[in-house]
C-alpha cells in the first residue's frame, strides 16, 4: 500500500522557475496521486524505471509538449523525492527504457538499505509513433485544433487568444513554447466544460 504523500513538499533546487508555474504544481500533484504512486511502486518491484508507467498518463493529461527535455528532467527529479518519501533509494540511473515511451531512460529504485541488482533500445520513430497515438485525448485534440497550423506548428498568439477567451490573462513568455502550451493547457482543463471537447472525438 502506497503512503499518503499529500503533505509532501517538492524541493525544486535547479527547477524552481518551472516548479513555481501552474504546470509544475500540477505535475507534482499528478505524481502524488495514489494511482501513480502504485504505478511507480509496481514498476520498482518489476525492476523497471519508476517513470516508465507514468508516460501515457502524462501525455494524456498535459499534452505531447510534456516531452520537453527540461520538463522530463524535472519529472525525474520529482519522482526521486517521491520515491525517497516512500522509503526507496536509487538503484540504477539512466536505465534505458526499451518499450515505446515518453522517456528514453529513467532511474530504478530499491527499498532503502537493500543491496544493488541488470538492463535492456527503442528507436526515435517508435517513440514518436507512441506519442502520436497517446496524445490524442479529447482535450488535447480540441485545443490543438485551435492553436496549431496545418503542419502542427504551435501558434502562440492563438494559444493566448484561447486563454483570454476563457479568462486567463497571464503570459509565460519566459518559458519555451511547449512549456507555455502546457501551463495554459493546465488552466484551461480546469475551466473548460468537458462537454465542449468530448463531443469532437
Amino acid at each position: 500500500m502506497s503512503n499518503d504523500l499529500g503533505e509532501l513538499r517538492y524541493v525544486p533546487q535547479n527547477f524552481r522557475d518551472l516548479a513555481e508555474t501552474e504546470l509544475g504544481k500540477e505535475l507534482w500533484s499528478f505524481l502524488k496521486h495514489r494511482d501513480n504512486l502504485i504505478r511507480m511502486e509496481t514498476a520498482t518491484l518489476l525492476d523497471r524505471a519508476a517513470v516508465e508507467p507514468l508516460a501515457a498518463g502524462l501525455v494524456a493529461e498535459f499534452g505531447e509538449e510534456v516531452s520537453d527535455d527540461r520538463v522530463k528532467q524535472m519529472i525525474g527529479h520529482m519522482v526521486r523525492q517521491v520515491m525517497a518519501a516512500m522509503g526507496y533509494e536509487t538503484d540504477r540511473s539512466a536505465l534505458r527504457i526499451t518499450r515505446p515511451s515518453l522517456f528514453t531512460s529513467g532511474t530504478t529504485y530499491r527499498p532503502a538499505g537493500s543491496g544493488p541488482r541488470e538492463a535492456m533500445k527503442i528507436t526515435k520513430e517508435q517513440r514518436d509513433a507512441w506519442i502520436k497515438n497517446t496524445k490524442n485525448s479529447a482535450f488535447n485534440t480540441w485545443l490543438n485544433k485551435q492553436v496549431r497550423d496545418e503542419n502542427g506548428v504551435l501558434l502562440l498568439e492563438q494559444l493566448y487568444a484561447v486563454a483570454r477567451k476563457h479568462g486567463i490573462e497571464k503570459r509565460y513568455d519566459n518559458l519555451n513554447p511547449g512549456q507555455q502550451r502546457m501551463n495554459i493547457g493546465v488552466q484551461l482543463r480546469k475551466l473548460v466544460d468537458p462537454k465542449e471537447y468530448e463531443s469532437i472525438v
